[in-house]
């Protein structure tokens, strides 16, 4: 499926915050793209200035006359493999080594980006904390017998990537560059004939030997490997997504009413709120809100900024009958969430709530101007304050 379908099927099924991890895995698997093919590009470049330096030196022999003939093989004469990038002079073995570790970083993060994506998308409401997903976290989770039992598919498919050697290297090579020393590249050239090479070199790591690769065949073998990996991880997840597990007491729209008067401004305030059916005490401990909004086929989403939302009950007298108080905070980011609200049942003997959100700071002379998130009634005898709230913020 395409993006916009994507967006919709996860919208539909009431997951709609793991579409940015699936994204943002699509993005990691096209940046190693990236630096595979510079990778293969760079060695045939390598090689291609290689064979004209011997070009160039056979052609200056052939040219002398007599039959002795003598070239001066000197080191400023040496193929220098400079490269320029951006007017910042290098050359071709240092990038090779760098997009080298490059690629299979981007690599190891797709399957950190996969599982964060199975996090929000399988376990939903129960999802873990995102700053504690990895691979291995999600391994183990989905491993617990309810789980399994849940998500098999999912389930399966960490066993099974957890058990390929390709998944293996990719780890070890990560960790041991990362934590232990260089897992050096090696690349020579022949002077005279056609001896080129550029591998990776063996190296032991968890009681593993890897052998030594040949960059251009196994970084190919590797991305392959990593793209077969998540077309198998999204066939797993949309089987488990059409089940809806996990996926209760989730709202995508809330209700604003606000009030100002002209002559009665310490009187302006402003009410989110949600519609419930039953009494407070009947509904859930938690609920969570992503205010999510769909036109033609469009999928817009934006963190719910309020900190109290209001229960109201139109069949009841006083109107509003409870509240729930956000649990979480989200910061000034690019990141969706579904905020987590906890449950306050009022207490007789307080105010009443809609006098508690007059006198809240967080409602007091707080407005909200028109969007595609919030259903807002306004009552205002101020003309110039109505048309101001009509105007998108």
């Amino acid at each position: 499926m395409n993006s916009k379908e994507l967006a919709k099927f996860l919208f539909d099924h009431e997951v709609y915050d793991s579409y940015q991890f699936i994204v943002n895995t699509l993005k990691t698997i096209r940046t190693a793209l990236f630096c595979k093919e510079s990778i293969l590009s760079l060695i045939s470049k390598m090689t291609e200035e290689q064979r004209k330096w011997q070009s160039d030196f056979y052609n200056e022999l052939l040219e002398q006359s007599g039959p002795i003939k003598k070239v001066a093989l000197t080191y400023d004469r040496m193929p220098t493999y400079s490269f320029n990038i951006a007017d910042i002079e290098t050359n071709i073995p240092f990038l090779l080594d760098k997009l080298t570790k490059d690629f299979f970083q981007y690599v190891r993060n797709a399957f950190d980006c996969m599982s964060q994506a199975a996090n929000a998308a399988c376990l939903s409401t129960r999802a873990k904390n995102i700053e504690r997903v990895d691979f291995g976290f999600m391994k183990k989770v989905f491993e617990q017998q309810s789980y399994s039992q849940d998500f098999p598919s999912i389930s399966r498919w960490f066993a099974n990537i957890a058990n390929c050697d390709e998944f293996k290297y990719i780890e070890d090579f990560n960790n041991r560059t990362k934590h232990i020393c260089d897992v050096y590249i090696k690349l020579s050239m022949s002077l005279i004939g056609k001896g080129e090479e550029s591998t990776i070199n063996p190296f032991y790591k968890k009681e593993k030997q890897h052998e030594k690769q040949d960059i251009s065949e196994y970084l190919t073998e590797i991305y392959d490997f990593v793209t077969k990996a998540y077309h198998d991880f999204f066939a797993a997840l949309e089987t488990e997504i059409t089940k809806k597990l996990y996926i209760a007491n989730r709202y995508h729209k809330v209700k604003v009413y606000q009030q100002v008067f002209k002559d009665d401004p310490d009187n302006g305030f402003s009410m989110v709120y949600i519609d419930a059916t039953c009494d407070i005490v009947n509904m859930p401990d938690e609920i969570e809100v992503l205010l999510i909004h769909e036109y033609d086929g469009e999928i817009s989403a934006k963190n719910c900024p309020v900190r109290t939302i209001y229960i109201k009950n139109p069949d009841k007298d006083n109107g509003y009958i409870g509240k729930y108080v956000v649990q979480d905070n989200y910061g000034d980011d690019t990141l969706i969430k579904y905020r987590k609200y906890q449950k306050i049942v009022p207490n007789p003997n307080t105010l009443p709530l809609a006098f508690q959100a007059m006198i809240s700071d967080e409602s007091k002379n707080v407005f909200y101007h028109a969007n595609q998130f919030m259903d807002i009634t306004t009552i205002s005898d101020d003309p110039d304050f109505r048309k101001r709230v009509q105007l998108p913020f």
